[in-house]
Protein backbone atom coordinates (compact mmCIF):
# COMPACT_ATOMS: atom_id res chain seq x y z
CA UNK A 1 0.00 0.00 0.00
CA UNK A 2 1.33 3.44 -0.96
CA UNK A 3 2.21 5.65 1.99
CA UNK A 4 0.11 8.79 2.30
CA UNK A 5 2.34 11.81 1.67
CA UNK A 6 2.23 14.68 4.15
CA UNK A 7 2.39 18.37 3.29
CA UNK A 8 3.40 20.86 5.98
CA UNK A 9 1.48 24.10 5.35
CA UNK A 10 3.14 27.25 6.70
CA UNK A 11 0.94 30.32 6.45
CA UNK A 12 2.25 33.79 7.20
CA UNK A 13 0.39 37.04 7.73
CA UNK A 14 -1.03 39.54 5.23
CA UNK A 15 -2.44 37.86 2.12
CA UNK A 16 -0.91 34.48 3.04
CA UNK A 17 -4.10 32.93 4.55
CA UNK A 18 -6.06 33.72 1.39
CA UNK A 19 -3.32 32.31 -0.83
CA UNK A 20 -2.94 29.11 1.18
CA UNK A 21 -6.70 28.55 1.09
CA UNK A 22 -6.72 28.83 -2.72
CA UNK A 23 -3.69 26.54 -3.07
CA UNK A 24 -5.29 23.82 -0.95
CA UNK A 25 -8.55 24.21 -2.81
CA UNK A 26 -6.70 23.63 -6.09
CA UNK A 27 -4.64 20.76 -4.68
CA UNK A 28 -7.74 18.96 -3.42
CA UNK A 29 -9.39 19.35 -6.81
CA UNK A 30 -6.44 18.16 -8.87
CA UNK A 31 -5.94 15.22 -6.49
CA UNK A 32 -9.52 14.12 -7.17
CA UNK A 33 -8.96 14.36 -10.92
CA UNK A 34 -5.76 12.30 -10.80
CA UNK A 35 -6.85 9.84 -8.13
CA UNK A 36 -4.42 10.34 -5.28
CA UNK A 37 -4.58 11.61 -1.71
CA UNK A 38 -2.32 13.58 0.56
CA UNK A 39 -2.40 14.70 4.16
CA UNK A 40 -2.00 18.34 5.18
CA UNK A 41 -0.67 19.55 8.51
CA UNK A 42 -0.85 23.23 9.42
CA UNK A 43 1.74 24.77 11.70
CA UNK A 44 2.06 28.34 13.08
CA UNK A 45 4.70 30.40 11.34
CA UNK A 46 6.01 33.96 11.15
CA UNK A 47 4.20 36.91 12.64
CA UNK A 48 1.12 34.88 13.52
CA UNK A 49 3.21 32.38 15.51
CA UNK A 50 5.12 35.21 17.15
CA UNK A 51 1.91 36.83 18.35
CA UNK A 52 0.41 33.58 19.63
CA UNK A 53 3.41 31.66 20.93
CA UNK A 54 6.22 34.18 21.28
CA UNK A 55 8.36 32.53 18.57
CA UNK A 56 8.30 32.99 14.80
CA UNK A 57 9.19 29.29 14.31
CA UNK A 58 8.14 27.32 17.42
CA UNK A 59 9.61 23.91 18.13
CA UNK A 60 6.30 22.27 17.18
CA UNK A 61 6.55 23.90 13.75
CA UNK A 62 10.10 22.61 13.32
CA UNK A 63 8.91 19.09 14.14
CA UNK A 64 6.06 19.39 11.64
CA UNK A 65 8.38 20.63 8.90
CA UNK A 66 11.01 17.96 9.44
CA UNK A 67 8.39 15.21 9.55
CA UNK A 68 6.71 16.20 6.29
CA UNK A 69 7.34 15.04 2.73
CA UNK A 70 7.02 18.59 1.38
CA UNK A 71 6.64 22.08 2.81
CA UNK A 72 4.29 24.57 1.15
CA UNK A 73 4.74 28.18 2.27
CA UNK A 74 2.37 31.10 1.83
CA UNK A 75 4.23 34.22 2.84
CA UNK A 76 7.48 34.63 0.93
CA UNK A 77 7.97 38.02 2.63
CA UNK A 78 8.05 36.52 6.14
CA UNK A 79 11.51 36.98 7.77
CA UNK A 80 10.92 33.67 9.55
CA UNK A 81 11.25 31.87 6.21
CA UNK A 82 15.04 32.05 6.51
CA UNK A 83 14.81 30.27 9.85
CA UNK A 84 12.70 27.50 8.34
CA UNK A 85 15.13 27.14 5.43
CA UNK A 86 18.03 26.78 7.86
CA UNK A 87 16.37 23.64 9.27
CA UNK A 88 16.34 21.90 5.88
CA UNK A 89 19.00 20.35 3.66
CA UNK A 90 18.24 22.70 0.76
CA UNK A 91 20.69 22.42 -2.13
CA UNK A 92 19.13 23.60 -5.38
CA UNK A 93 16.61 26.26 -6.35
CA UNK A 94 14.31 25.55 -9.28
CA UNK A 95 12.38 28.58 -10.49
CA UNK A 96 9.62 27.93 -12.97
CA UNK A 97 8.55 30.83 -15.17
CA UNK A 98 5.41 30.26 -17.24
CA UNK A 99 4.21 32.76 -19.82
CA UNK A 100 1.57 32.68 -22.47
CA UNK A 101 -0.47 29.51 -22.38
CA UNK A 102 2.19 26.90 -23.05
CA UNK A 103 5.70 28.36 -22.69
CA UNK A 104 7.58 27.27 -19.61
CA UNK A 105 11.21 27.73 -18.56
CA UNK A 106 12.94 26.16 -15.55
CA UNK A 107 16.01 27.85 -14.05
CA UNK A 108 18.17 25.71 -11.76
CA UNK A 109 20.94 27.00 -9.53
CA UNK A 110 22.87 25.90 -6.45
CA UNK A 111 21.90 27.31 -3.07
CA UNK A 112 25.40 26.93 -1.62
CA UNK A 113 28.85 26.31 -3.13
CA UNK A 114 29.14 22.76 -1.79
CA UNK A 115 25.89 21.82 -3.54
CA UNK A 116 26.88 22.96 -7.05
CA UNK A 117 27.50 19.45 -8.39
CA UNK A 118 24.23 18.17 -6.92
CA UNK A 119 22.31 21.10 -8.41
CA UNK A 120 23.79 20.43 -11.85
CA UNK A 121 22.65 16.83 -11.57
CA UNK A 122 19.11 17.99 -10.78
CA UNK A 123 19.20 20.27 -13.81
CA UNK A 124 20.06 17.32 -16.03
CA UNK A 125 17.36 15.17 -14.44
CA UNK A 126 14.82 17.91 -15.05
CA UNK A 127 15.93 18.26 -18.67
CA UNK A 128 15.52 14.50 -19.15
CA UNK A 129 11.92 14.75 -17.93
CA UNK A 130 11.17 17.57 -20.36
CA UNK A 131 12.67 18.22 -23.81
CA UNK A 132 16.23 16.95 -23.39
CA UNK A 133 17.60 20.49 -23.70
CA UNK A 134 19.87 22.19 -21.19
CA UNK A 135 21.45 25.62 -21.41
CA UNK A 136 24.45 26.41 -19.22
CA UNK A 137 24.93 30.01 -18.11
CA UNK A 138 27.82 31.00 -15.88
CA UNK A 139 31.56 31.20 -15.36
CA UNK A 140 34.15 28.63 -16.40
CA UNK A 141 33.99 26.68 -13.12
CA UNK A 142 30.21 26.25 -13.33
CA UNK A 143 30.31 25.29 -17.00
CA UNK A 144 33.03 22.73 -16.27
CA UNK A 145 30.69 21.03 -13.78
CA UNK A 146 27.99 20.92 -16.45
CA UNK A 147 30.40 19.42 -18.98
CA UNK A 148 31.64 16.75 -16.57
CA UNK A 149 28.04 15.70 -15.77
CA UNK A 150 27.19 15.52 -19.48
CA UNK A 151 28.91 12.15 -19.74
CA UNK A 152 26.18 10.62 -17.56
CA UNK A 153 23.38 12.27 -19.54
CA UNK A 154 24.40 11.72 -23.13
CA UNK A 155 20.90 12.19 -24.54
CA UNK A 156 20.59 15.75 -23.24
CA UNK A 157 21.63 18.44 -25.73
CA UNK A 158 23.74 21.04 -23.95
CA UNK A 159 24.49 24.55 -25.13
CA UNK A 160 26.66 27.12 -23.42
CA UNK A 161 25.36 30.66 -23.34
CA UNK A 162 27.38 33.53 -21.93
CA UNK A 163 25.66 35.62 -19.25
CA UNK A 164 25.95 38.63 -21.57
CA UNK A 165 23.89 36.81 -24.23
CA UNK A 166 21.57 35.10 -21.76
CA UNK A 167 20.28 38.39 -20.36
CA UNK A 168 18.68 39.65 -23.61
CA UNK A 169 17.42 36.15 -24.42
CA UNK A 170 15.72 36.04 -21.02
CA UNK A 171 14.25 39.51 -21.60
CA UNK A 172 13.02 39.21 -25.17
CA UNK A 173 12.97 35.52 -26.10
CA UNK A 174 12.75 33.36 -22.94
CA UNK A 175 11.03 30.54 -24.84
CA UNK A 176 14.41 29.95 -26.48
CA UNK A 177 15.28 28.08 -23.27
CA UNK A 178 13.78 24.98 -21.67
CA UNK A 179 15.98 24.14 -18.66
CA UNK A 180 18.75 26.56 -17.70
CA UNK A 181 21.55 25.59 -15.31
CA UNK A 182 22.66 29.03 -14.16
CA UNK A 183 25.56 29.86 -11.85
CA UNK A 184 24.46 31.39 -8.53
CA UNK A 185 26.11 34.72 -9.29
CA UNK A 186 23.83 35.23 -12.29
CA UNK A 187 20.71 33.36 -11.21
CA UNK A 188 18.72 36.11 -9.50
CA UNK A 189 19.18 38.66 -12.26
CA UNK A 190 18.35 36.31 -15.13
CA UNK A 191 15.29 34.88 -13.40
CA UNK A 192 13.91 38.33 -12.60
CA UNK A 193 14.41 39.47 -16.19
CA UNK A 194 12.71 36.37 -17.61
CA UNK A 195 9.75 36.67 -15.27
CA UNK A 196 9.27 40.40 -15.82
CA UNK A 197 9.65 40.29 -19.60
CA UNK A 198 7.01 37.67 -20.32
CA UNK A 199 3.39 38.61 -20.93
CA UNK A 200 0.95 36.91 -18.55
CA UNK A 201 3.98 35.74 -16.58
CA UNK A 202 3.94 33.72 -13.38
CA UNK A 203 6.92 32.43 -11.42
CA UNK A 204 7.35 30.23 -8.35
CA UNK A 205 10.20 28.47 -6.60
CA UNK A 206 11.10 24.96 -5.47
CA UNK A 207 13.95 24.73 -2.96
CA UNK A 208 15.08 21.15 -3.29
CA UNK A 209 16.65 19.08 -0.51
CA UNK A 210 18.83 16.02 -0.92
CA UNK A 211 17.64 14.61 2.39
CA UNK A 212 14.33 15.46 4.02
CA UNK A 213 11.52 17.64 2.68
CA UNK A 214 11.84 20.26 -0.02
CA UNK A 215 10.22 23.68 0.28
CA UNK A 216 7.89 25.37 -2.19
CA UNK A 217 7.16 29.08 -2.18
CA UNK A 218 5.51 31.66 -4.45
CA UNK A 219 7.13 34.91 -5.50
CA UNK A 220 6.67 37.73 -2.96
CA UNK A 221 3.39 39.61 -3.47
CA UNK A 222 3.79 42.59 -1.16
CA UNK A 223 2.09 40.80 1.73
CA UNK A 224 -0.29 43.31 3.23
CA UNK A 225 -1.59 45.87 0.71
CA UNK A 226 -4.43 43.64 -0.52
CA UNK A 227 -4.91 41.55 2.63
CA UNK A 228 -8.52 40.84 3.49
CA UNK A 229 -9.98 42.19 0.25
CA UNK A 230 -10.08 38.92 -1.68
CA UNK A 231 -8.32 40.54 -4.62
CA UNK A 232 -4.76 39.18 -4.43
CA UNK A 233 -3.48 37.35 -7.50
CA UNK A 234 -3.07 33.64 -6.54
CA UNK A 235 -1.30 32.50 -9.72
CA UNK A 236 2.21 32.28 -8.22
CA UNK A 237 0.89 30.41 -5.18
CA UNK A 238 -0.91 27.94 -7.42
CA UNK A 239 2.24 27.42 -9.47
CA UNK A 240 4.16 26.79 -6.24
CA UNK A 241 1.58 24.11 -5.45
CA UNK A 242 2.16 22.59 -8.90
CA UNK A 243 5.92 22.53 -8.25
CA UNK A 244 5.22 20.74 -4.98
CA UNK A 245 3.18 18.12 -6.81
CA UNK A 246 6.06 17.52 -9.21
CA UNK A 247 9.08 17.66 -6.93
CA UNK A 248 7.62 16.96 -3.50
CA UNK A 249 4.75 14.49 -3.94
CA UNK A 250 5.91 12.72 -7.14
CA UNK A 251 2.74 13.59 -9.06
CA UNK A 252 4.04 15.01 -12.37
CA UNK A 253 0.77 14.52 -14.27
CA UNK A 254 -1.19 16.43 -11.65
CA UNK A 255 1.50 19.11 -11.62
CA UNK A 256 1.18 19.54 -15.38
CA UNK A 257 -2.60 19.80 -15.14
CA UNK A 258 -2.48 22.50 -12.46
CA UNK A 259 0.33 24.53 -14.05
CA UNK A 260 -1.31 24.43 -17.46
CA UNK A 261 -4.65 25.54 -16.05
CA UNK A 262 -2.98 28.46 -14.26
CA UNK A 263 -1.42 29.65 -17.50
CA UNK A 264 -4.71 29.29 -19.36
CA UNK A 265 -6.52 31.30 -16.69
CA UNK A 266 -3.92 34.08 -16.91
CA UNK A 267 -4.23 34.29 -20.67
CA UNK A 268 -7.98 33.91 -21.09
CA UNK A 269 -9.46 35.43 -17.95
CA UNK A 270 -9.82 38.91 -16.47
CA UNK A 271 -6.97 39.72 -14.10
CA UNK A 272 -7.01 40.31 -10.36
CA UNK A 273 -6.32 43.68 -8.79
CA UNK A 274 -2.65 42.97 -8.25
CA UNK A 275 -2.35 42.56 -12.02
CA UNK A 276 -3.73 46.07 -12.58
CA UNK A 277 -7.24 45.22 -13.73
CA UNK A 278 -9.51 44.74 -10.66
CA UNK A 279 -12.23 42.71 -12.36
CA UNK A 280 -11.57 39.26 -10.91
CA UNK A 281 -11.42 38.18 -7.28
CA UNK A 282 -8.94 35.71 -5.85
CA UNK A 283 -11.63 33.05 -5.58
CA UNK A 284 -12.91 33.68 -9.10
CA UNK A 285 -9.44 33.25 -10.54
CA UNK A 286 -8.99 29.90 -8.78
CA UNK A 287 -12.43 28.85 -9.99
CA UNK A 288 -11.30 29.50 -13.56
CA UNK A 289 -8.18 27.43 -12.93
CA UNK A 290 -10.25 24.52 -11.66
CA UNK A 291 -12.66 24.83 -14.57
CA UNK A 292 -9.69 24.53 -16.93
CA UNK A 293 -8.52 21.16 -15.64
CA UNK A 294 -10.35 19.27 -18.35
CA UNK A 295 -8.48 21.23 -21.02
CA UNK A 296 -5.08 21.25 -19.30
CA UNK A 297 -5.22 17.59 -18.24
CA UNK A 298 -3.69 15.49 -21.01
CA UNK A 299 -4.02 12.08 -19.40
CA UNK A 300 -6.14 12.01 -16.27
CA UNK A 301 -6.70 8.71 -14.54
CA UNK A 302 -10.27 7.57 -13.95
CA UNK A 303 -11.34 7.97 -10.35
CA UNK A 304 -14.65 6.26 -9.46
CA UNK A 305 -15.79 8.83 -6.91
CA UNK A 306 -15.92 11.56 -9.59
CA UNK A 307 -18.16 9.51 -11.87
Amino acid sequence: MTRLRTVACLTGAGTAPELMAEALRALDAVARVHGFSFDQVHAPFGGVALARLGQAVPSSTRDTVLGADAVLVAGADEPALDEVMAELDLRARVTRVRFGQYDDVAFVTAMKPAAAEWAVGRAYALAESRRMRLACVGDSGWCELVEVAAADHEHVRVEHVSPRDAMPFAAFNPSRFDVVAVAPAWAEGIVEIAAAAAAHRVAAHALLAEHGPSLFVPSPDGGFALAGHGMVNPSSMLLAAALMLEHGLDQPAAASTLAGAVSAALVDSPRTASLLRPVSTTSEFTHRVLAGFQVANRNAEFWPETA
